[in-house]
């Protein structure tokens, strides 16, 4: 096959992935990488950033509010998005943008939705798990101790 004809073949495989869902150029590339030559594939994902089909400062909003919502803490938010390959700039700006008192707001709830049953301040192994299925979620100790104190006064 032509040159032409594989770049014609690599556009059209790219918009296909791409209607599907959003990607990064990083998940697009890693896509095209199976079937294309490597030089073709960066060419293809630039182009098609270039066209704005990929998106990436709207799609890292996109998971972290998704993420967010879900109960995920920042650094597991954080990692996720680095291992799709979203640039850290992208991710330090939703960092930004919802910042503490978004992320306390919604770990409170989070908590009274998800943990108020299994939670029993008077008993501190309850506590130490609750703790700990927190913080495999991402949130930050000082985070989690400030929550869980709010959690009990409101009680």
């Amino acid at each position: 096959m032509s040159d032409d004809g594989l770049r014609i073949r690599a556009k059209r495989r790219a918009m296909y992935i791409l209607a599907a869902r959003d990607h990064s150029k990083k998940e697009l590339y890693d896509k095209l990488i199976k079937n294309y030559p490597a030089e073709l594939c960066e060419e293809v994902t630039e182009l098609m950033a270039e066209y704005g089909y990929i998106d990436e400062e709207k799609y890292a909003n996109k998971l972290y509010r998704q993420y967010m919502n879900k109960g995920w803490g920042k650094s597991k938010i954080r990692f996720e998005l680095k291992r799709r390959g979203l640039p850290d700039s992208c991710i330090r700006e939703n960092e930004q943008e919802y910042d503490s008192e978004d992320f306390f707001d919604k770990l409170v709830e989070f908590i009274e939705k998800k943990y108020l049953s299994k939670l029993d301040f008077s008993d501190r192994q309850s506590v130490q798990r609750v703790t700990a299925a927190l913080a495999r979620r991402g949130y930050d100790y000082e985070d989690i101790k400030s929550a869980l104190r709010k959690v009990k006064e409101e009680q």
